[in-house]
Order: structure tokens, then sequence, then C-alpha cells
């Protein structure tokens, strides 16, 4: 059994693709049918990324080689990154987020003249994500679960190929990440791989059940499926729905607070020596007086789902305070990981830095 993503694919536009390849069976499917159906996509360029996260002896070593053999085989140009693996399981935060988010930015430097990067994520890797996040709680954003089609923000991008790397920063480069599989299960990857006699890498990490996603993966979403048969391909249906009324809230959302960003925007000099990787600027008066005017609401959650839409993200309860107009507290100074909040007279500073410590540093500036 095949799959047909033409259509879907075609009506993005996307010319320059890099395609995320691990080596295992979902994302050597994925680089074989865009290799196949290059033209009838549209494309002009592809490459094959391959990120070795340092974390596993041996068999990383194999899948890399493995990966750069597949694009060496159909003339694909292949970029190979090397993480720091020690550096990822010291790094504050869990392994899983700490190894995604190097992976992502890893990705990111190698696509800089790409017009997006192509991950293989497909309909199980939805439902482990929103089972995952119903567990544990979410918002109406968690809901949506996997994006199709998400925009990275900018980074500081190293350039890297086999000879080189040179280090600079891209900060009007925008990549987006594009999922076509998310509605195409396993077993049409299977039956794909085996219709066109694909060979592919087995990572056994992905079998160890220490870590959260293998355990939903292997032992709680089959006995939900087992007591509630179908229930996996629900998960999957909830997203798309939560989706649509995301995109309303967000549109109230700007319509609301938009007025408090136009009227600030660049009254950050006070703080320009400090660099942060991006910043937006809320004129703090303008602010005031949209919540004395909802101040029977709560926007609390609408605020902070309006901030992570601008690339800002905070965690449920950040803004949260019945004391304040509408419930919307922000504090005079604060820090959350990167990102960091600073009121200056009139203005509310909201900046994003490279690093923890630099993000500590713009708060303590008095």
């Amino acid at each position: 059994m095949s799959f047909d993503l033409t259509q879907n694919i075609r009506r993005h536009g996307f010319k320059r693709l890099l395609l995320a390849v691990s080596g295992g069976l979902d994302s050597i499917c994925l680089v074989h049918y865009f290799i196949c159906n290059k033209e009838a996509l549209g494309i002009e360029w592809l490459g094959i990324a391959h990120v070795h996260h340092g974390l596993r002896e041996g068999t990383a070593d194999r899948d890399a080689a493995f990966v750069e053999a597949f694009a060496k085989t159909h003339n694909i140009p292949f970029f190979l990154k090397k993480l720091d693996g020690e550096a990822l399981k010291n790094a504050e935060g869990s392994l899983e987020e700490n190894a995604r988010d190097a992976r992502y930015k890893a990705l990111q430097e190698a696509a800089e003249n790409c017009d997006v990067i192509v991950t293989a994520h497909h309909a199980g890797d939805q439902a482990e994500t929103m089972y995952m996040r119903l567990r544990r709680g979410t918002t109406l954003a968690g809901l949506r679960g996997i994006q199709e089609t998400r925009e990275l923000f900018d980074v500081e991008c190293e350039m890297w190929n086999e000879k080189e790397i040179t280090t600079h920063y891209a900060p009007h480069i925008t990549h987006f990440i594009y999922r076509p599989l998310l509605n195409t299960t396993r077993a049409e990857l299977l039956a794909y791989a085996r219709e066109n006699n694909l060979e592919w890498c087995e990572d056994e990490s992905n079998s160890d059940v220490k870590f959260a996603r293998n355990k939903v993966r292997h032992e709680f979403l089959p006995h939900l499926e087992e007591t509630n048969p179908g229930a996996t391909m629900q998960l999957c249906r909830i997203a798309p729905l939560a989706d649509k009324a995301y995109t309303k809230v967000i549109a109230k959302c700007d319509a609301i607070f938009r007025e408090t960003l136009r009227q600030a925007q660049g009254d950050t000099t006070p703080f320009s020596h400090l660099t942060p990787h991006t910043i937006i600027a809320l004129n703090k008066k303008a602010l005031r007086k949209i919540l004395r005017e909802h101040a029977n609401a709560n926007l609390s959650e609408m605020f902070r789902l309006w901030l992570s839409e601008q690339g800002f993200r905070f965690p449920i309860g950040f803004f949260y305070d019945q004391k304040e107009p509408a419930h919307v507290k922000i504090p005079v100074r604060a820090a959350y990981r990167k990102r960091s909040i600073v009121k200056n007279g009139s203005t509310v500073l909201i900046c994003e830095f490279e690093s923890v410590e630099a993000a500590l540093k713009f708060v303590s500036c008095k």
C-alpha cells in the first residue's frame, strides 16, 4: 500500500527543501518519496541533513554512514552535524528536550538557503504527543498537537558542510518546519518501504522505555488501543479541530493586543547594548488601558498565547494574578529560561537571548 502526498505538498509551494533523515523507517520513506516525485512536486533542490546527537556509541556512527551512503547513491547533497552528547546530558531540562532543541538548531544552520526543513513525523507521533499532553494537562495551544507547518525563529547560525564551519548571525532568514506525513500511519510507511524494497536502520534507543515518549509508544498507547479500539486515531483527530479554534482565539488576541505593540516599537534604546536575540516592546499605558477595559474578563491566558505567537513562550500561569485588571500580572523583572521581561519607564521589554545566562544578566541590569 503506497500513499499519495503530491497534492498536499504542491499546495505549499516549497521549492528548496532540506530533508531531516535519521535513517529510520519513517525518514527513509520520506526521502525516497521526495526523490521519486521531485519533478511532480515542483521541487528545484533537495538536500539531506543528518544530526548525530553523540548519545549512542557505535550505532549512531552506523546511522550517519548509512544516510550519507543513501545520499550519495541518489546524488543528493548531504550535511552532517555532530552534537556534544555530554553537554546535552548535563544541560538543564530533560535530555529529550535538549536533544530536540539542539537538533532543530542544527537543521536550521544547514537550511539557510532552503525554503523549508522537512521531517518525517507521522500519525503515530501525533497520537503520542496528544496522549502525553492530555495526561499532564495542556491548554488550547497544546491540543493542536504537532503542526503540519511551523515557523522557526532566527538563530545564530553555523554554516556547516564537510569541509568547514563558519559562524554568523542570520536575522532575516525565516525557516519553516514541514511534516507531510502527519496523516500517514506507520503501517502505511512499512507497506511503502516493502513495496519499494527500502532498507533502514533501527535505533535501539527507541525501545528504551525509560524515555517518556517510548513508554507511551510501547506500553500506554497499545493498552489504550486494546481497551478502546480506534482511540489512537481519535487522538489525531483532536489536533485539527483544536487548531481551527486556536486560529480564531489568536485573531481575537491580536485585535486586542496589537495596538500595545505598535505604539512601543523601537523604544528599546536603554538596553540596546545587551543585543537580545529577538525583542518586542509593549506600551505599558496602552496595555493597562486594555486590561481596565476588560476588567471582568481573564486575559492572562490570551496574553500568554499571543506572546507565544510572537515567539516568546512562557509557562501556564506565568501572567496570572486575580488582583490585577483582567487577571494579568506582568513582573517588573523576571527571567524564564532564555526569555526575560523588564519594565522600563513606560515600556515593557520582552526579550529572547541565546543563553539562560544572558537572560539573567538582562534582568539584573538596573
